[in-house]
């Protein structure tokens, strides 16, 4: 995978990738209030990590994945780092928030 490194097997048995820090690949999003907000993803990307900072915890964000946005479907994002695996599929992540927020997204 593009920027990454393999890791030491887990003591679960498992090897995974990590994601490698690369600031050319970190995007910020500002989330309106009840409002709609879309990230194109790469092509190569194959792992996200997308950050909710705590103060956003009354903003309820959420996203889905797809390109027509569906607020059955979507994900609610919990203050945190998000790590998500996104290998093939559509490339269009959708964000969208009750109150003003912003979240960061890296790419691999």
């Amino acid at each position: 995978m593009a920027h990454t490194i393999p890791t030491a097997v887990s003591s679960l048995g498992d090897a995974f990738e990590a994601m490698l820090l690369d600031s050319e690949r970190v995007t910020q999003i500002e989330i309106a209030a009840n409002a709609t907000v879309t990230h194109e993803l790469r092509e190569d990307t194959t792992l996200v990590e997308i950050f909710v900072p705590a103060d956003a915890s009354a903003s309820s964000v959420a996203v889905f994945r797809g390109e027509v946005f569906n607020a059955a479907k979507v994900w609610p994002l919990v203050p945190g780092y998000i790590p998500r695996n996104v290998p093939g599929g559509s490339r269009t992540l959708i964000f969208t928030a009750a109150a003003d927020a912003i979240v960061t997204i890296q790419e691999n």
